[in-house]
């Protein structure tokens, strides 16, 4: 009896202990991250630094961070809503990097690295690579656009307050000129007298005007004779 109640009894401190600690599908948030980059000489106050609970939908700044970035979107095969094929066309600005550092099971932490483009012209543009260790598994990576919140996220944080790059001016289409048909007048030559009709009507004029004398000639030739003296 005694040796059954000392295995009930550690079959339920195993259980605790295993509740206790958390697996790898239970801490997919990111425990803390840090920006950095920007260009030469790096962001004018050094990287800046967040800790805290990560866990999406907690509404902190490194939550939020990681949502409008695409983080969950870049991290997993089954979480790819928003992610791009191939990198957008247009100039992307200055480029930072935001390093996340997730909590795994064993008890160690995974860094994973995301390139970032704020000012972007089109929206934000970030950047995950394929391979990256997290969570027992791999990042799926990949391109991702943002919503402009991003930007200003990151300027609230510490980012050079700057605009989004402007995206390229479209030129309107030059229409091609018109081409004449072969056999089809042209608009301009259909309202002109053809150049062989502008002799005609003085040459018929004049053919009436002989016709009319030579009739008259005749009359007056045939017309009775004058009388016997």
């Amino acid at each position: 009896m005694q040796r059954l109640q000392r295995r009930v009894l550690a079959m339920v401190v195993l259980a605790l202990l295993l509740a206790a600690v958390p697996t790898a599908a239970q801490a997919k948030g990111a425990s803390a991250a840090t920006i950095s980059g920007g260009g030469p000489g790096g962001l004018p106050g050094g990287p800046i630094d967040l800790k805290g609970d990560g866990e999406p939908g907690s509404g902190t700044d490194l939550a939020n961070l990681a949502a409008s970035s695409g983080v969950f979107a870049l991290l997993f095969e089954d979480s790819s809503s928003g992610a791009l094929a191939t990198a957008p066309p247009g100039a992307r600005g200055s480029r930072y990097t935001i390093t996340w550092t997730f909590p795994n099971g064993a008890g160690n932490e995974n860094k994973v690295r995301q390139s970032v483009w704020p000012y972007a012209a089109g929206g934000p543009l970030t950047f995950m690579a394929s391979g990256q260790p997290v969570l027992d598994t791999t990042t799926k990576g990949g391109w991702y656009r943002a919503g402009d919140d991003l930007r200003t996220s990151l300027i609230a944080l510490g980012l050079p307050r700057r605009g989004a790059l402007a995206l390229p001016a479209t030129t309107p289409a030059t229409p091609a000129p018109a081409v004449d048909s072969p056999g089809r007048p042209s608009p301009e030559s259909a309202t002109l007298p053809h150049r062989g009709s502008l002799w005609v009507a003085p040459v018929v004029g004049l053919l009436l005007v002989g016709a009319a004398a030579l009739a008259l000639a005749l009359s007056r030739r045939s017309g009775p004779g004058t009388a016997a003296r």
